[in-house]
């Protein structure tokens, strides 16, 4: 242990506490990246398998008046059918919904169905105009009788009070019960796939969501190459002090160097 006497020193000491300290978070994080990849192709898959089944009548999927957790993972994103009208006074603008880069809005419009109850739909994306606090220009939804199909939702969770700073007409999370009021609603909404008579053309179709599996492989990865870092830059440095250690020992010894050779030359 003479040559490694050095490792009980403080300095060293608390180094070799730092690796033993950061290896294991290392390793953590990586298996949580792992984790976050599974959940990431579990919605991928989720996504991918609901969107294309054949659409289905909304009523055989959720009923009005249920609670809003009855939609969840087993209905999502499953293609469903109503027909209704329009409630074209009730329409709301969902702010901060950025599409590829631009903020926007969303817009929703509920859709009474002839057994009465209200199916809340967003129609499209619309891009911000003019500053957060500006009125925008929301187009109109198509008149008569609708029948339409969309992807289900689960109602967004919302503030019980909306900012008093909001402009008219506008909310922060698209949820049933701000949109629909107390009405008998469905309790979840649909995002607008298509409809006859067709919605207008201003508005844009509220695209899938990216179905790559992300960065996360490749951060699981990172987080194993700076363990492994740690750990060899940490022995790299207790071989490089213990050959310093040997040689100097040598030279208190007898003047012989034994460590790594030293520069030499020579002056004419």
């Amino acid at each position: 242990m003479g040559r490694y006497a050095f490792l009980r020193q403080p300095r060293w000491l608390a180094l070799g506490f730092l690796v033993l300290l950061v290896l294991p978070s290392f390793i953590l994080l990586s298996r949580w990246q792992l984790s976050r990849l599974d959940d990431r192709r579990y919605f991928n898959d989720l996504v991918t398998t609901h969107s294309a089944a054949a659409p289905v009548p909304v009523d055989s999927v959720m009923r009005a008046g249920d609670p809003l957790d009855a939609v969840g993972d087993d209905q999502r994103w499953f293609p469903v059918t109503a027909t209704g009208r329009y409630d074209a006074g009730s329409t709301v603008l969902v702010r901060k919904r950025p599409l590829e880069g631009k903020n926007g809005f969303w817009v929703v419009t509920p859709l009474v169905t002839s057994s009465g109850s209200v199916l809340v739909v967003n129609r499209g994306w619309i891009a911000a105009d003019g500053s957060a606090s500006a009125a925008q220009a929301v187009p109109a939804p198509p008149t008569g009788e609708i029948t339409l199909t969309g992807r289900l939702q689960p109602s967004e969770a919302a503030p019980d009070v909306q900012p008093g700073d909001l402009p008219a007409g506008q909310i922060t999370d698209l949820s049933v019960p701000l949109v629909a009021g107390g009405a008998s609603a469905y309790p979840g909404y649909v995002t607008l796939v298509e409809s006859s008579p067709a919605d207008s053309a201003d508005l844009r179709p509220i695209p899938l969501p990216d179905l790559s599996d992300g960065p996360h492989l490749s951060y699981a990865v990172q987080w194993v190459f700076f363990a492994g870092v740690a750990v060899v830059g940490f022995v790299l440095l207790i071989r490089r002090e213990s050959e310093y250690a040997a040689a100097e020992a040598a030279l208190a010894t007898d003047g012989t160097p034994t460590g790594p050779p030293q520069p030499t030359g020579s002056i004419d």
